[in-house]
């Protein structure tokens, strides 16, 4: 049911990404990137992005079949096996039924139904960490076997999307608190040697990759986010929220009303919840906090929520841990932040597991999942440029708990409602599909009949026509990479926003020989020398004039 459910509505969301087209900058760095991994050019790369999916789109243009249609259906391949991952992953904690509710209530979240086809790295790089997480929950508690997959999927997703390297934290904390399991393994020791030569031949393997990729700019990126040094002022994407994710969470879940404009549906935060968001967080909060202190007010052989010496020292290094926490979270020290937060999990692990396998596995994918969204909160809270499509990574962590939530709260109504324990199922289906419903109408109010870059496509084509020597002239533009992927040529960068006004832009114009100019601003300005020759939607083509 649930792949099917997926894949209908993956192929009406690729019907609707063909026909409105690329929605956002980076698809067309992927784009020129595969078309040079294609061995078919070189305008227009971008060597510091991660390599996978350009990797795998320019396969498709090998062999014939060069279109921007292909990376939306190569993204809708990998966002169908997340899901399946997904259920797979959730199914470890919840049963059959509560697996399926929670993959449906992922694929409804509108920042992920928005960016499921779109040609982007961040559910692509979710995907493959899903997986990752998953065969190694799976290696440890059924097959070891399982545990030589885990490596190539790190290694694949951090191709996919560098910051997939995160859910690394996740992962050692599992290891930690499932130890005993660990050391149990039957021939452990050929286990670790296998996974040890598995290790330097995908180190070698990754290195190449990164070796060929100009990674200074990333490198540069990274260093300032960990030692605190970059304030991204300067970026379109600038916010110096902290909690930017955090706050926005009920818009990731259900965005209203129907009615609206495409930009609101990529980016949920610029948009306003919905009266079933409202709905889902407080039934998940109640439920949550019900799981919590029930969990504490039952034990082995004491309760754990007990006042005495020794839960008070417990609480207090709790306590110690999570002001470090926060204190190196608002002093923007990354590498500080997930260390606090490891520890913090572990411990709590420690503290509150019972000595019962049934249990402490329960408490330990509890954590896992916390210790996942927290990872990706902290390190894109310290980011000093935010988007909502960044919240994807946290995602699969922040549905975990919607289902924790949604069980418990229905499992303290059992007692109380006649009938409700024969038809929980049904509830849970029902919750899934009226999410699901609610984000396609939504989706289908706010998605428009195009965006500006078709004007840019056909722009493009119709410059080849009015001027066959246009390869040899130079061409600027204010969406350079689009236009050098429809030309197939190296485009000028010329934004209008960095100058203080028209003459001094046009000037910048005239000094780098840009010949023609593309500009996809809704209002053109008057350039001197340059007149508009063609307009396309919002898209006009300048022409220089004198020489």
């Amino acid at each position: 049911m649930l792949i099917s459910i997926t894949v209908v509505l993956v192929a009406y969301l690729l019907m609707i990404q063909i026909k409105i087209g690329v929605p956002y900058w980076d698809v067309f760095n992927y784009l020129n990137n595969a078309f040079h991994f294609a061995n078919m050019g070189s305008s227009g790369v971008v060597n510091h992005l991660p390599p996978l999916i350009p990797l795998l789109t320019s396969l498709f243009f090998r062999m014939g079949y060069v279109s921007v249609d292909v990376i939306f259906i190569l993204s809708g391949l990998i966002f169908i096996l997340g899901i399946i991952g997904l259920y797979l992953l959730l199914n470890e904690r919840f049963d059959s039924t509560k697996s399926l509710t929670g993959s449906l209530i992922f694929i409804s979240l509108p920042v992920v139904m928005a960016w499921a086809v779109s040609g982007g790295i961040d559910l692509p790089g979710v995907v493959f960490s899903i997986w990752a997480l998953y065969f190694m929950v799976i290696g440890l508690k059924k097959d070891s076997k399982f545990l030589y997959l885990v490596l190539p999927l790190l290694v694949i997703s951090i191709l996919t999307r560098y910051t997939a390297g995160l859910i690394v934290l996740p992962m050692i904390f599992y290891i930690l608190a499932n130890f005993n399991q660990v050391k149990n393994i039957p021939q452990i020791k050929k286990v670790i040697f296998g996974i040890a030569i598995e290790f330097g031949v995908l180190l070698t393997i990754f290195t190449c990759f990164i070796l060929q990729l100009d990674t200074s700019a990333l490198f540069g990126l990274f260093f300032d986010i960990v030692t605190s040094s970059s304030s991204g002022v300067e970026d379109v994407a600038y916010n110096s929220n902290f909690l930017f994710y955090l706050q926005n969470s009920l818009n990731y879940i259900s965005l209203g009303p129907i009615q609206g404009t495409y930009r609101q549906l990529l980016n949920p935060s610029e948009g306003i919840p919905s009266v079933l968001a409202y709905i889902i967080t407080m039934i998940s909060v109640i439920g949550i906090f019900s799981y919590i202190y029930r969990f504490l007010s039952t034990g082995k052989e004491k309760n754990i929520s007990e006042v005495n010496i020794i839960n008070l020292g417990k609480i207090s290094i709790i306590l110690v841990l999570f002001i470090g926490l926060v204190l190196s979270f608002y002093n923007k020290s990354l590498i500080l932040s997930e260390i606090f937060l490891l520890a913090l999990v572990y411990l709590s692990y420690r503290f509150m597991a019972r000595g019962r396998f049934e249990v402490d596995n329960k408490l330990a994918l509890d954590l896992m999942f916390l210790s996942w969204f927290g990872a990706y909160f902290l390190f894109h809270g310290i980011l000093p440029f935010k988007v909502d499509r960044y919240f994807i990574t946290m995602a699969p962590a922040f549905i975990y708990f919607i289902v924790l939530g949604l069980s418990q709260f229905i499992n303290e109504l059992k007692p109380r409602i006649k009938g409700l324990k024969s038809k929980s199922g049904l509830v849970y289906m029902a919750i899934a599909l009226i999410c699901l419903s609610v984000t396609t109408v939504t989706y289908i109010g706010h998605t428009p009949q195009k965006t500006f870059t078709l004007d840019i496509e056909e722009a493009s084509q119709w410059i080849k026509g009015y001027d066959p020597n246009y390869y040899n002239k130079i061409i600027g533009s204010d969406y350079p990479n689009a236009v050098t992927w429809y030309l197939h040529k190296e485009t000028t960068g010329a934004y209008l926003k960095y100058y203080n006004n028209t003459d001094e832009f046009a000037d910048y114009l005239q000094e780098n020989g840009v010949y023609y100019y593309f500009d996809s601003n809704k209002s053109h300005p008057t350039l001197k020398s340059y007149r508009i020759i063609k307009e396309f939607g919002v898209v006009a083509i300048y022409e220089k004039t004198t020489s």
